[in-house]
């Protein structure tokens, strides 16, 4: 990885949970060059084709949504209301990791429960993408 990024990587990490992308934006923000500045214009048009790609191309889960988080992560750090979004969004998934572990490991009742959440999410999602893709 190139210096600047790995630099990049480290202070993202670095920053608490619900932080990150507040601070990623602040650090962004302070930097000169404005609306015209290149690489400001290629974090906000690449994160824009690249999270509306994800949402027309990859409507099941998968790598799709995750270049769909990472199209906002690039816009997070432009856009102030996207940031508080995307820390608040780490914020409720850590949680729901968290109990979705202690669930796991609670019982054999916990694993079927877990199970059948994920069959009933992954069904909505495929209905609604065929919703979407079909015509009609």
């Amino acid at each position: 990885m190139p210096t600047r990024m790995q630099k990049s990587w480290r202070r993202f990490k670095a920053s608490r949970p619900g932080h990150r992308f507040r601070d990623r934006y602040r650090r962004n923000q302070a930097k000169e060059g404005g609306w015209l500045d290149p690489r400001r214009l290629f974090y906000v048009v690449g994160g824009l084709v690249l999270a509306a790609g994800s949402l027309v191309f990859g409507v099941l889960p998968g790598p799709g949504t995750l270049t769909f988080f990472l199209g906002l992560a690039m816009i997070a750090g432009e856009f102030r209301s996207v940031a508080r979004a995307l820390d608040w969004a780490e914020v409720k998934a850590r949680e729901l990791l968290r109990w979705s572990r202690r669930t796991w490991r609670s019982s054999d009742a916990g694993k079927l429960l877990l199970t059948l959440a994920v069959l009933v999410a992954v069904a909505v999602v495929t209905y609604g993408a065929y919703l979407l893709l079909t015509p009609g």
